[in-house]
């Protein structure tokens, strides 16, 4: 049985161009988690990159939904920076507004109208993996796509219920990637992002401003 030094050791000394290109995505993901705990609307534009990168990725993978999320998630980035710098020059007479964390909740009606369309999207991006492709995790596959979709819109309201979707995403994600074989470094990229969404959630909690 491979020892964990082993498997360490392998990830690192044999590294094709797939495994250079994740290293890549592994740093840009870091600052766009650094920007995103302090809102920087920049931080929408790193995601844009780094979507980039990783569509190249999956698609070696035959991870096809997240592929196709990082092609979608360029139009959403473009829509998330829109919203984020609308609602700073919206409220620039504030002192120091740009470093400011502000945040609302989910209402009831919103979070049903969310889940409806979310089971709505799982369904459309799970037929079309399972019929369409040869993904051997359509479901999956379909459920972080979807979660990812959704999520992206969530963080463009600036809900605060955005991090327990970046929980859930990133805890199936870890399981697809290391069943699909990815280079340790995307895997220890969502294991960090794990964490990240349970501390991202107390620093918007803890030093956020709640508006309605």
């Amino acid at each position: 049985m491979q020892s964990i030094k082993d498997y360490m050791v392998s990830q690192f000394s044999g590294m094709d161009i797939w495994g250079a290109i994740q290293i890549i995505g592994l740093i840009l993901s870091f600052v766009y988690l650094i920007l995103e705990f302090r809102q920087k609307a920049s931080m929408w534009i790193v995601s844009a990159l780094s979507s980039i990168i990783y569509a190249c990725v999956y698609f070696n993978s035959k991870i096809y939904a997240d592929m196709a999320f990082c092609c979608f998630n360029i139009i959403l980035c473009i829509y998330g920076f829109y919203k984020w710098y609308k609602h700073s020059n919206k409220d620039e007479v504030q002192k120091d507004e740009s470093e400011q964390i502000t945040y609302t909740h989910f209402t009831l009606p919103l979070f049903a109208k969310t889940a409806i369309v979310s089971l709505a999207i799982w369904a459309v991006i799970y037929l079309i993996l399972e019929y369409l492709t040869d993904s051997p995790v359509p479901a999956l596959d379909a459920v972080t796509t979807m979660l990812n979709i959704v999520g992206t819109w969530v963080l463009a309201q600036k809900i605060i219920e955005v991090w327990g979707i970046w929980f859930i995403v990133n805890l199936i994600s870890i399981y697809i990637y290391c069943k699909r074989g990815l280079h340790f470094s995307t895997i220890l990229l969502y294991v960090f992002y794990l964490l990240a969404s349970v501390y991202g959630y107390i620093k918007w909690y803890r030093k956020g401003t709640k508006f309605s």
